[in-house]
């Protein structure tokens, strides 16, 4: 039992470590490329985008900051055009927030930046392995955002 214990926390550092290099090295190739973006904003839109419509408090907890460092990105990604921020039907004293089209043109700079971050992180493993490993980490957040 204790090994499998061991087993357990060794694999949870690797994976926590892994996260904070793979991060690092997005977060470098962004400040290299001259996107004119910080990575915590470039982080902001993704994020957006694939939560559309997404209300700025449920947000900051998706990125695991506090509220006004969101508030503090959007301000800055609003004067640029890239997202929309509109009061939530539902509740009139909430903002939800959308990407503009504009933000293509970001994510377009971005996505060989991401790839190549991933692409290094993954050499040397093979097809099935990448596969099972993109798998059970998506499992692992689904399992870990339910609780």
């Amino acid at each position: 039992m204790l090994q499998h214990q061991e087993s357990m926390g060794a694999a949870a550092f690797a994976l926590t470590d892994a996260a904070r290099l793979l991060r690092s090295e997005i977060d470098r190739s962004v400040m290299e490329s001259g996107i004119e973006l910080t990575p915590g904003a470039i982080r902001t839109l993704l994020l957006i985008q694939q939560f559309d419509g997404v209300r700025q408090s449920v947000l900051a907890e998706r990125m695991g900051v506090e509220p006004m460092t969101v508030t503090a990105y959007l301000d800055r990604l609003e004067a640029r055009g890239l997202i929309e921020r509109r009061v939530d039907p539902a509740d009139r004293r909430a903002k939800v927030v959308t990407v503009t089209a504009q933000t293509e043109e970001v994510f377009q700079a971005v996505r060989p930046l991401l790839a190549k971050a991933y692409e290094r992180a993954m050499s040397g493993i093979e097809p099935m392995a990448r596969s099972v490993i993109e798998t059970s980490l998506e499992r692992m957040r689904h399992n870990l955002s339910d609780a």
